[in-house]
């Protein structure tokens, strides 16, 4: 009795111990990563946005500095695709992030971030050299054409809930924060048993 209590419990610990180390090691590689660009409209597929080539319409003083050619498109994560360790030691959450938020327009512009159609919890961690309103999800500094959100780190964690088929159906929403007009809509599905779209976008 006493050596499966002593086995139980050391693989108890190993357990825990591996899930500790999966979600500082291994979590962020897990992750899917996505670049974002304003305005794009409704992002119903593929696309690639360009910045302005030198000075930015209307600011003349104000060199457009972003990538070159920024690629978005619908997000789709099937959980049964994920990783071994993902599914075994992780298997409730499921987590996005990006590090690249653009302003491609031609005016500087005070984005406000939401996720359109939350069901399920989601944890928002957002970081940036920037000003930004945790309460609104809003970044208070107008951010100039041509700029990206400096040192950005933003990770979305969904909760999953057992035995969920569609966990997620909806997408982040960019906007306007002075004026409401939409600037980006990236699509985002979230389930088990659909067409899976996790390549990462970017450059």
């Amino acid at each position: 009795m006493k050596l499966k209590t002593i086995l139980a419990g050391t693989a108890g610990f190993a357990l825990t111990l591996g899930a500790s180390v999966y979600s500082a090691a291994f979590g962020n590689s897990e992750m899917v990563h996505f670049w974002v660009a304003a305005p794009a409209g409704v992002v119903r597929k593929p696309m690639v946005m360009r910045a302005p080539t030198g000075d930015c319409p209307g600011h003349p003083n104000t060199p457009a500095r972003a990538a070159s050619a920024v690629r978005m498109s619908p997000i789709n994560i099937d959980l049964d695709k994920r990783g071994v360790l993902k599914r075994l030691l992780q298997p409730d959450i499921e987590a996005l992030s990006t590090h690249w938020i653009y302003n491609l327009g031609a005016k500087p512009v005070r984005i406000r971030m939401d996720l359109v159609n939350t069901r399920a919890p989601v944890k928002w961690e957002v970081n940036a050299n920037f000003p930004y309103d945790p309460r609104t999800h809003t970044f208070t500094q107008p951010l100039a054409p041509g700029e990206s959100i400096p040192n950005l780190g933003i990770d979305w964690k969904f909760r999953i809930p057992r035995g969920s088929r569609l966990v997620y159906q909806g997408g982040l929403k960019l906007t306007d924060a002075d004026t409401g007009e939409l600037l980006t809509f990236i699509p985002i599905r979230l389930g088990r048993g659909i067409e899976s779209t996790t390549r990462r976008s970017g450059i």
